[in-house]
């Protein structure tokens, strides 16, 4: 299968930092990949979904002309490691609890975007290296502070800001005009609601003037509380619907939001997976 389409870059210069957004077509789910550009290096946060967006996200990092340091995934959903395909020859780091996950899911997410996609998909399960724990990081100079999310948009995340620059690399912590995909559960079964939002209410008091999202394009620190607000609606509308009428029900309540498939995708697991 052939694909024509290319990535959407948005390039940010914040202080010493380039900050490349990455963005992956409708058919790719709109993922964002970070490459962040040091004076020195670059530090790329996820990879894709789809092979030929991770090629071109490879391809495009090599095109900067500088070394990768490394690859951070942050969480297990696989439209954020199955491109790691792509960078194997460069040091790919996510949460221990990360790991272990994706050991869990990996084959029924391969086998599942390979019957929509066929080749377009990895076929074989990539791991990093268990090395992210919370606490600041200098590369090159630049502090980057890592944050772990438990029970959010998945089991466990990673989000990561740079302080001095006052950026939220955020990845799928935040949706920006973006289908929310909620159909993640704890491993005791609780819904995904209060461990989101108690982590947005967390980070909205940091003063972010740039916030990078999963889904959608970059934006600023009001989406805290736009997205608290879209989860408190999408956890009513769990409550009072069942597996015929969610995705409508959803779609009339966000009906100029893009990514009709994250709810798709939430029915399934919301309404099939019980």
């Amino acid at each position: 299968m052939a694909n024509d389409k290319n990535l959407i870059i948005n390039k940010i210069q914040k202080g010493p930092v380039c900050i490349h957004c990455c963005a992956s077509p409708d058919d790719g789910e709109r993922v964002n990949a970070q490459v962040v550009e040091t004076e020195n290096k670059l530090i790329i946060i996820d990879t894709m979904l789809m092979r030929p967006y991770a090629r071109e996200l490879r391809q495009y990092a090599d095109s900067i002309g500088k070394p990768i340091d490394r690859v951070y995934i942050t969480h297990a959903h696989p439209d954020h490691w199955f491109g790691m395909e792509f960078f194997q020859d460069v040091k790919n780091v996510s949460l221990p609890e990360t790991v272990e996950e994706i050991k869990m899911m990996a084959q029924l997410e391969i086998d599942f975007h390979r019957s929509q996609h066929g080749d377009l998909i990895t076929d074989k399960m990539y791991l990093p290296v268990p090395d992210a724990t919370e606490g600041n990081v200098e590369i090159d100079g630049v502090v980057f502070r890592l944050h772990k999310i438990v029970a959010a948009e998945d089991l466990f995340m990673l989000a990561i800001d740079l302080p001095e620059v006052k950026t939220l690399i955020a990845q799928d912590l935040i949706y920006n005009k973006v289908h929310l995909f909620v159909g993640q559960r704890s491993y005791e079964g609780t819904m995904c609601f209060d461990g989101w939002i108690n982590a947005l209410k967390k980070f909205m008091n940091e003063e972010y003037e740039l916030v990078l999202p999963g889904h959608g394009v970059p934006t600023d620190a009001s989406v805290f509380l736009e997205n608290i607000h879209n989860l408190e609606i999408m956890r009513g509308i769990v409550e009072s619907s069942n597996g015929e009428n969610f995705v409508q029900n959803a779609l009339e309540a966000f009906p100029e939001y893009g990514l009709r498939s994250m709810i798709e995708m939430s029915a399934f697991f919301l309404f099939q997976m019980k």
